[in-house]
């Protein structure tokens, strides 16, 4: 390519030429407006596979709707304060077992041949004992907080507690909690459904306005079904699409209290019953059920 360059007073031209003795092209050897339809076309594929290959890679590099954050184990001793019984303090137990993390079961004595969820006679027995009131004054003390401070955590000498925030607190650490926020949003909603059910069983046992028969027939029916309902929504094996807190929370609802409150009662229901079986069969849950730790808790009698 020869290029000839004339000067014009203070102006030069480049004038491009492909062989010596052709005439000249125009004075812009490309031009970046696209002004043929196939340059148009051409150009409009460009871009759509650019754009498209950055979604993808995106995709990729970013966390999925359902993944859930890195474990962040606790460094330091870690005690847990509770009645020695299952109730509110499992989920925390499970969790802290799937993520392999020790702990110590901080609790009390109960007076000799008493069993905290027989009936209601043997409860109050066990909440009045001196050993009992003795305990709770002292994690009052430790927790700050006027009312009962159980179930409550201590990690490396900081005291945690609110049964709900420990939930959260152990799933965050343990690498069960979700980043997404729509996945987070279904994890907050089925450990809502479960704080809804907790009760009936104890108000059964208690009763507290509700009969074993209306358990039985009306809130398992109701409560179950909807979790069941829920899991079916998110493709049946877990409520967010992968292992987290919420599949952890539902099975030990229904294995510490409704399955043993009312033998029997998940068998309508058996996607649950299939996480159960999943939840449980996890190496280091199995374990932990397994455990002389989780022999020696109290737990649900049938009604």
């Amino acid at each position: 390519v020869l290029d000839d360059i004339r000067a014009t007073g203070s102006r030069k031209t480049v004038v491009a030429r492909t062989h010596v003795g052709s005439p000249p092209m125009s004075t812009l050897a490309f031009c970046p407006v696209p002004h043929t339809r196939r340059d148009q076309i051409w150009l409009g594929i460009g871009l759509s596979l650019g754009l498209g290959l950055t979604r993808l890679f995106r995709r990729l590099l970013s966390p999925s709707s359902s993944s859930t954050s890195a474990p962040r184990l606790p460094s330091g001793n870690v005690k847990l304060y509770y009645w020695p019984a299952t109730g509110r303090a499992e989920i925390v137990r499970m969790l802290f077992a799937e993520a392999g993390v020790a702990f110590e079961d901080v609790t009390f004595e109960k007076p000799a041949g008493l069993q905290v969820y027989r009936d209601l006679k043997s409860f109050m027995a066990v909440k009045g004992s001196a050993a009992a009131q003795k305990f709770f004054v002292e994690c009052r003390a430790k927790g700050g907080n006027s009312t009962n401070n159980t179930p409550m955590l201590e990690i490396g000498g900081q005291f945690y507690t609110q049964s709900t925030a420990l939930y959260r607190l152990a799933a965050r650490l343990s690498g069960l909690y979700p980043q997404d926020s729509e996945a987070a949003y279904v994890v907050d909603n089925i450990l809502a459904h479960c704080e809804d059910m907790f009760p009936l069983c104890y108000n059964a046992l208690f009763g507290r306005e509700l009969t074993k028969d209306e358990l039985a027939n009306v809130m398992v029916p109701l409560h179950l079904g909807n979790l069941e309902r829920l899991l079916g929504l998110h493709g049946g094996e877990w409520f967010t699409g992968s292992f987290s807190v919420a599949d952890v929370r539902v099975v030990d609802v229904c294995v510490h209290l409704f399955s043993r409150a009312l033998p029997g009662c998940l068998v309508p229901f058996p996607r649950l019953t299939s996480l159960v079986e999943r939840v449980m069969a996890r190496p280091k849950i199995a374990a932990y059920l397994a455990s002389e730790q989780y022999k020696k808790t109290d737990k649900f009698f049938p009604l």
